[in-house]
């Protein structure tokens, strides 16, 4: 492939619509209006030109149409907002891209994963005097402020290279979406996604904090690694980004399948989001 369509190919893919983050009923949908679009220009050409024309002609459209919700994610625009209309709540929710469980079940006879426990048992987070929640033990929130001070003034890329374990010349660092960080790598896919630089710096430095305070971190898979350090968030008391206040709200936001209620943690400073956890 030449360099100039690689990249054509980089300017129109959206990564926030493909690989892990492509929404199966959009797709499923434009594919079948692409095959329609297809078929409509072959029979338009075969009257025209003849049954050989129309065959190249639909197969052109239909390879073209494929290969734009492959790169794009969908074909017609508005597509997320038609599923989200038209097709029941239930098998949307097959499909949904929302806020992931925060455990999963481990194998026969292991403990399911749950992030918290791996807080609690490392001493992260302790009982809060009133005995009622849980905080950060002592220490632990300064130090994560300096982890936090250290993390501002690196090097993007190369922090989230090592994050995500892969070298950073293979990964790219999407910020195009005020609302949303994503990580692709060199084969095109997402690797991961945040909801915002400040999310993205409370996990780059609470990542270096529990490498301190767990001695099995670093053994740990690194999708366990990206529940945990997520968690960890819940415990902000100010933006990573701009030290302003945060706050926890309740509200309905969309994913591309569908509308659902969330427990928000954003800044009230500079209106990022930090965390989003199901309200269900």
């Amino acid at each position: 492939m030449s360099a100039h369509l690689v990249s054509m190919v980089d300017r129109i893919r959206q990564p926030e619509y493909t690989g892990e983050n492509r929404c199966i009923p959009c797709t499923a949908v434009n594919v079948v209006l692409a095959v329609g679009l297809a078929a409509l220009v072959g029979v338009a050409v075969v009257v025209v030109a003849g049954p050989g024309a129309g065959v190249v002609s639909a197969g052109a459209i239909l390879a073209l149409s494929l290969l734009a919700i492959y790169v794009r994610g969908y074909l017609v625009p508005g597509t997320p907002t038609l599923t989200k209309r038209y097709f029941p709540d239930r098998v949307l929710a097959w499909f949904d891209k929302g806020p992931e469980p925060t455990t999963a079940d481990g194998a026969a006879g292991e403990k399911p994963f749950d992030p918290e426990r791996i807080l609690v048992e490392g001493g992260v987070t302790v009982p809060c005097e009133d005995g009622d929640d849980l905080c950060l033990a002592d220490g632990l929130r300064d130090r994560w402020r300096g982890h936090v001070r250290s993390v501002r003034d690196g090097d993007r890329t190369t922090q989230v290279a090592a994050f995500v374990e892969r070298e950073p010349e293979s990964i790219t660092l999407d910020d195009s979406d005020a609302d949303r960080i994503v990580v692709t790598g060199s084969e095109g896919g997402a690797v991961a996604h945040w909801e915002s630089e400040a999310a993205l710096i409370a996990d780059l430095a609470g990542a270096r904090l529990l490498d301190e305070e767990i001695e099995t971190w670093s053994d740990r898979p690194l999708h366990e690694r990206g529940k945990v350090v997520g968690g960890l968030r819940a415990f902000l008391e100010t933006c990573p980004a701009c030290d302003g206040r945060i706050s926890l709200d309740e509200e309905t936001v969309d994913s591309c399948c569908r509308s659902y209620e969330v427990y928000a943690v954003s800044c009230d400073d500079c209106e990022t989001r930090l965390l989003e956890v199901s309200a269900a």
